[in-house]
């Protein structure tokens, strides 16, 4: 990698990190759910209404709850076990399992806004003595001793890294033996032309902050390239699909606001990232897949 791209791809990582910031309060705890940045598992009829505020909606938060249970459930959380959620977000998910499992986590992640937010909610629920959070760049170096944990989560994160591959070769580092890493996380379907991912795909990157998206196909390469032995590796057998008709209602709701003369530089923004999601995943470019890879025993 010469200067130029070494410059690239830090500012790229300065980018996620300002995305992040600045949606945090907006777009996420205010215009999704409060405690899970991530999208959710709807039962049949759970979909929010079209006109639902989705921060008080209990749909949603039934619905990202279980996205955290059914990509956990491979890993068999038990209260012995250390758990580092890399990446993760406001809290919600190392805040339930400690709440659930009486496991100890620690929250790693490189926004501070996201780590203070974290902290309080922990505090806050009176599970402090369990749950901690710390910065760290997931994509370079994960501060625990080598084998020393016994799961790491990630959901919906790795797919902003600077390099996915060194952020499996340090969960592979810090996992005791026959330890796990339990992930969902955003994916462009196998096989595309590259026509298809430039069509698809790549509008999504920029909006997102994201400076690429893997396929299945070369996830599972990098996760074995890594050492990690992958147990699991699927989708969500459509309860899912939720998620699409909740952006598809999101995009009508703010064109016919924009049609009606309703337009802001911030409906602007939101909209440019609603739209190329929903068209790549109502047309099967984009998915969400979970995976449980595994450390060989010792």
């Amino acid at each position: 990698m010469d200067q130029s791209d070494k410059e690239s791809v830090i500012e790229h990582g300065n980018k996620a990190i300002r995305y992040y910031h600045d949606e945090t309060r907006g777009l996420y705890l205010r215009g999704w759910n409060r405690d899970h940045i991530h999208f959710g598992l709807f039962e049949p009829g759970e979909c929010p209404e079209p006109n639902e505020w989705f921060s008080e909606s209990e749909a949603v938060a039934r619905a990202v709850v279980r996205m955290v249970e059914t990509t956990v459930a491979p890993a068999e959380i038990q209260a012995r076990h250390h758990v580092v959620d890399a990446g993760c977000g406001v809290g919600g998910a190392a805040i339930h399992l400690a709440r659930t499992r009486g496991c100890k986590v620690t929250g790693v992640n490189i926004v501070d806004l996201h780590l203070e937010i974290a902290g309080g909610k922990a505090a806050e629920a009176g599970l402090d003595r369990l749950v901690s959070f710390e910065w760290a760049d997931c994509s370079r170096r994960l501060p625990f001793p080598d084998n020393s944990v016994d799961v790491v989560l990630n959901i919906e994160s790795a797919c902003h890294y600077i390099d996915r591959s060194a952020f499996l070769r340090e969960v592979h580092r810090i996992l005791k033996p026959s330890g796990k890493i339990v992930a969902t996380d955003w994916m462009a379907r196998d096989g595309l032309t590259e026509a298809e991912y430039d069509r698809y795909i790549e509008p999504i990157c920029k909006p997102y902050a994201l400076l690429s998206l893997e396929c299945p196909a070369s996830y599972r390469e990098r996760l074995a390239e890594a050492g990690l032995e992958v147990r699991e590796f699927e989708g969500f057998h459509g309860k899912d699909a939720a998620n699409v008709q909740v952006l598809e209602n999101a995009c009508k709701l703010m064109a016919g606001l924009m049609i009606g003369g309703t337009r802001t530089p911030e409906m602007d923004r939101v909209y440019g990232q609603l739209q190329p999601l929903h068209e790549a995943w109502s047309a099967g470019y984009f998915e969400l897949r979970r995976y449980c890879a595994q450390k060989a025993a010792a």
